[in-house]
């Protein structure tokens, strides 16, 4: 039972999918203005997995990165908070006759994974929804789960405004092409928890990874954070 404190990540923040449908439509609408297939690609190098490997990814979505992983014969545990992307998941997985890959409904603060289990953790796009303090906690628990020569890869929306040009950075994001998602981008700057470059990488030293790399995508609001283990918690 969690600690009456924590935080609820099942309470959503953000546009929420009720169906299959909603589901496939958002996957259609993404693939408008994202490349997925290489950014998949891209994690994967990053992560150096193997056949054979482990791999937790948390926040699945539509499962494109699971099951690319899993096609490459890896050892795949697919997390998510929402049961329509869960299930939409599972049916392309299931077309595609992958059955290494275990699918569940939990998130950052509530998988239960063994400590040193996995050879790689990658997240997309599902850490925002989650406050700072809270970001720390998921980063403390994915440490654990890593093995100690593990790779870590963060792909999320993280802001990095100057301070005397705030407004004006903002008003180009939002200004960007983002096909039928504006209203979405403007909702999630308006109430959603996306951080500043400056406050991630201090989360993710202090909770004990070395970062590697880090790539500014095009908007310059996507960061992609290529980690490796410096100490065990």
């Amino acid at each position: 039972m969690k600690p009456e404190w924590q935080w609820d990540e099942f309470h959503q923040i953000g546009t929420d999918y009720e169906s299959a449908d909603e589901v496939a439509a958002y996957d259609r609408r993404m693939r408008q203005f994202r490349d997925i297939d290489r950014e998949v690609d891209e994690f994967l190098r990053l992560t150096d997995l193997r056949p054979g490997g482990r791999l937790l990814e948390i926040g699945t979505g539509t499962g494109a990165l699971a099951r690319r992983a899993a096609a490459r014969g890896c050892h795949v545990t697919a997390l998510d908070i929402s049961q329509p992307m869960l299930e939409y998941a599972s049916s392309k997985a299931s077309e595609e006759k992958l059955e290494n890959i275990e699918f569940v409904r939990a998130g950052f603060l509530s998988y239960e994974g063994a400590p040193n289990s996995f050879d790689a953790v990658i997240t997309g796009m599902a850490m925002h929804h989650l406050p700072d303090l809270w970001k720390m906690a998921a980063l403390v628990r994915i440490n654990k789960w890593l093995k100690p020569d593990g790779n870590f890869c963060l792909h999320d929306v993280v802001f990095c405004p100057s301070p005397d040009d705030f407004d004006g950075y903002f008003e180009r994001a939002t200004a960007w092409n983002l096909g039928g998602s504006k209203s979405n981008f403007i909702g999630h700057i308006r109430q959603e928890y996306s951080t500043l470059d400056w406050i991630m990488t201090g989360l993710l030293e202090r909770a004990g990874f070395r970062i590697m790399e880090v790539m500014s995508g095009e908007p310059d609001w996507v960061n992609v954070y290529h980690c490796r283990i410096h100490r065990k918690l």
